[in-house]
């Protein structure tokens, strides 16, 4: 199965949440795109950019966790692609080359929405 994960949020528990779902859909052997639109393009870029404003996002900072962590461990299955939004990072004034490695690409909302065609998709905003 093919499973889309929106990330519109830069909010750090957003982030560890879309992190831990994109490793367990991996884990259970499905196709993970994740498409980092609006603020979430922000905790992509090489030097993150993480909002810590819910009590949730100041416990996860305390406790010191690398949020990246999942992504990481997804990646390496080769089951998640990670893709920035191209109208986010146009907005935002970014490129590739500001993004850190994670990102596969920069694409719109069609290129995303025709790769999990017909796969599940969740939104995290």
């Amino acid at each position: 199965m093919k499973v889309g994960i929106i990330l519109g949020s830069n909010e750090l528990d957003r982030v560890a949440y879309a992190g831990m779902h994109a490793l367990i859909s991996a884990t259970l052997d499905n196709e993970v795109v994740l498409f980092a639109t609006m603020d979430g393009v922000k905790a992509f870029l090489k030097n993150p950019d993480l909002r810590v404003e819910s009590g949730t996002s100041k416990t996860i900072r305390e406790s010191n966790e690398d949020v990246f962590q999942h992504f990481r461990k997804a990646k390496k299955s080769g089951k998640l692609k990670i893709l920035a939004c191209s109208y986010a990072s146009k907005i935002h004034g970014l490129d590739k080359d500001d993004y850190g490695d994670l990102v596969d690409d920069i694409v719109g909302i069609t290129s995303f929405s025709m790769e999990v065609e017909g796969g599940q998709i969740i939104s995290i905003w």
